[in-house]
């Protein structure tokens, strides 16, 4: 009978303090847990369960690598809160290692710049398609390659949410043609599929005196033209709050376009003042907009790096930022477990110092598939 009191009291205290904990804050911890940790918390309770299970979550993240040797080094930005108003800066670290057997070599110019439904395709020798969270790569089948035109290719990589299929579009780069290249994964697919195309296409695709955007139906694997907006001469095209956009740089403001329906081919169109602000950046910090966070997050990010990097995540609607310092070679810790070689020291001039190619996948979503 007394042990049965003391199980109700201990009951009673568990929900007091569950119930002072804000529902906010509870998605706040579980978006930043791995997915086998959410996967036992969704059996503690409903509203855990109800959270794990709701399409939008989990949050997406800005993931980061760097390749030395067979090793790449990973780390990863957390999601902005929503409620969230305010800039500031932090640290960062790169943690984690996936080793690579066998090494492969990442190819900065051809590697995707996207993370789709937490895979990631890019070209080595071969295509390979790597997943972060289990840390394995699959190698896949050789590209047929007909004639020299074929010798340099652009991977694409795409999810059928109907079938749950991935697959991986290959297409030249410098050919017009009306065939393509498909595979599928987590098929009996044992080589590439040619399928012919119902519109000529190029990476870049050049109709009637310009240049016009070429989307692909993953499911039904067929090309769709897209007009450019008017005024827009550029390349740079990123995903923005889930919509395909166009940006363009100016004196004192960025313009972008941001299609709004792609059968009926309207772009709307949004003026904004210089995304850095008073973030005090460095002078000589060279960074490039390489895409958008899931929260509209505007991503800038160097291209290589030596010792140190900053990376910048600015909302152009809320005009706040967020700085994120990376010292991963600082002290080389992180590349060679604290032990310096022979004849290293701390004023080693910088052209000594090898060059990173820095590689940047938004929105990236932890994924238990096996390769």
């Amino acid at each position: 009978m007394e042990l049965n009191e003391k199980m109700k009291k201990r009951k009673t205290d568990y929900e007091k303090t569950t119930q002072t904990i804000p529902t906010d804050l509870i998605i706040e911890i579980l978006s930043r847990l791995p997915e086998k940790s959410v996967a036992r918390f969704s059996c503690v309770s409903k509203l855990c369960l109800s959270i794990t299970s709701d399409p939008s979550f989990p949050r997406p993240r800005l993931l980061l690598c760097f390749q030395k040797d067979a090793d790449l080094f990973v780390s990863s930005i957390p999601p902005t809160t929503q409620n969230s108003n305010r800039s500031y800066s932090s640290s960062l670290s790169f943690d984690l290692h996936h080793t690579m057997k066998p090494q492969l070599n990442f190819d900065q110019y051809y590697t995707s710049t996207e993370s789709v439904h937490g895979l990631v395709c890019f070209v080595s020798k071969e295509p390979t398609v790597w997943n972060p969270s289990t840390r394995q790569f699959l190698t896949l089948p050789t590209i047929p390659r007909p004639c020299k035109d074929w010798n340099k290719v652009k991977l694409f990589l795409g999810y059928d949410p109907i079938e749950r299929k991935h697959k991986v579009v290959c297409i030249p780069r410098k050919r017009i043609c009306y065939v393509f290249r498909v595979f599928t994964l987590g098929s009996a697919q044992e080589s590439w599929r040619t399928v012919k195309t119902n519109h000529k296409h190029r990476f870049l695709t050049w109709i009637r005196g310009e240049y016009v955007v070429m989307s692909f139906d993953v499911r039904y694997e067929k090309f769709n033209m897209i007009k450019r907006p008017s005024g827009f001469r550029g390349d740079l095209l990123i995903t923005y709050k889930g919509r395909l956009a166009c940006f363009k740089d100016y004196d004192d403001h960025r313009r972008f376009w941001i299609l709004e329906d792609a059968q009926k081919r309207t772009w709307s169109s949004q003026d904004f003042l210089s995304p850095f602000g008073d973030c005090n950046l460095s002078k000589d910090t060279d960074l490039n907009l390489r895409g958008s966070t899931h929260a509209g997050e505007l991503i800038y990010v160097p291209d290589e790096f030596s010792q140190s990097f900053y990376i910048l995540l600015c909302d152009p609607v809320k005009n706040s930022w967020r700085r994120f310092e990376f010292k991963v070679l600082s002290e080389e810790k992180s590349l060679h477990n604290g032990v310096k070689g022979e004849g290293e020291g701390e004023d080693d001039d910088d052209e000594h110092r090898p060059i990173y190619g820095l590689h940047y996948f938004p929105n990236h979503i932890d994924s238990q598939m096996s390769l």
